[in-house]
């Protein structure tokens, strides 16, 4: 198997496959006059914006200038797509870093994490599981408000705007319901949490718990996805098998996304 040392390389590796993807996004974003990849603001915002605008406009045409243009306000879906297919790139590398990193090869690697063996079972294990971590975040979410401390309430990590555009959607759903649970149980619980496990489950789960709360970059969500990442980890050790995570990421993903595209 591997060990912490693979996992460090593995983290730093990681690490560079976030800026190389963060420089791409750079610099199609300096081709274009304005990249956004989500709305501006909520919804009285967006209105004093529309506001502003029609009184430029109004003051414009009484001097006889030229109208100036409406304000950007709503998400490009060109420049959404973008982004999301750029993270969708960023996984299948992830894959292929955790394969090249852990030196087992692909089939090394599936016997190592147990995705060898698919038990139908325990799906409803999973789907319980699942269910507690929604009443959870609900919970959390409860609190965050209450506290009046407004970092502290998650948000979504996927823009709303997606839903506006079937295809900027579709993408959405390849990257949220099968790349992300692919990629990220490979790398957080079968490389880290594998690998840092010589110092401890218990110093591994939170190791990988950390970082995998960290990446998603929404303060508010912090808290709950520690501990979402903890049940993950749980799931990958009580049966040895990586495909019990992957279930449980993929049906909390597809719950979230379900609920998005009812709202259309």
């Amino acid at each position: 198997g591997w060990g912490p040392r693979e996992a460090l390389i593995g983290v730093g590796a990681f690490i560079g496959l976030f800026m190389v993807i963060t420089v791409a996004i750079i610099l199609f974003s300096a081709t274009r006059d304005e990249f956004i990849t989500d709305d501006v603001g909520d919804s009285f915002e967006k209105m004093n914006a529309v506001a502003e605008y029609a009184d430029e406009r109004l003051a414009a045409a009484a001097n006889g200038e030229s109208l100036p243009g409406p304000p950007a306000i709503l998400a490009n879906q060109s420049d959404l797509r973008f982004a999301l297919v750029m993270t969708g790139v960023s996984q299948v590398f992830l894959v292929a870093l955790v394969i090249m990193v852990s030196r087992q090869g692909v089939s090394g690697f599936v016997r190592q994490t147990g995705m060898d063996r698919i038990h139908l079972g325990r799906v409803w294990l999973i789907a319980g599981c699942v269910i507690l971590a929604y009443i959870g975040t609900f919970l959390y979410s409860v609190a965050a408000a209450a506290s009046g401390i407004g970092w502290l309430e998650p948000t979504s990590t996927v823009p709303a705007a997606v839903i506006r555009d079937d295809t900027t959607l579709l993408i959405t759903g390849i990257v949220t319901l099968v790349g992300a649970p692919i990629s990220e149980e490979m790398f957080f619980r079968g490389l880290l949490l594998s690998g840092f496990s010589r110092w401890g489950a218990i110093v591994a789960a939170i190791i990988s718990g950390f970082m995998f709360s960290l990446v998603h970059f929404d303060p508010g969500s912090f808290i709950p996805f520690v501990g979402i990442a903890l049940g993950l980890g749980w799931l990958y050790w009580r049966r040895g098998s990586l495909w019990d995570s992957i279930a449980f990421h993929f049906l909390f993903n597809a719950t979230s996304f379900s609920i998005m595209v009812a709202t259309r």
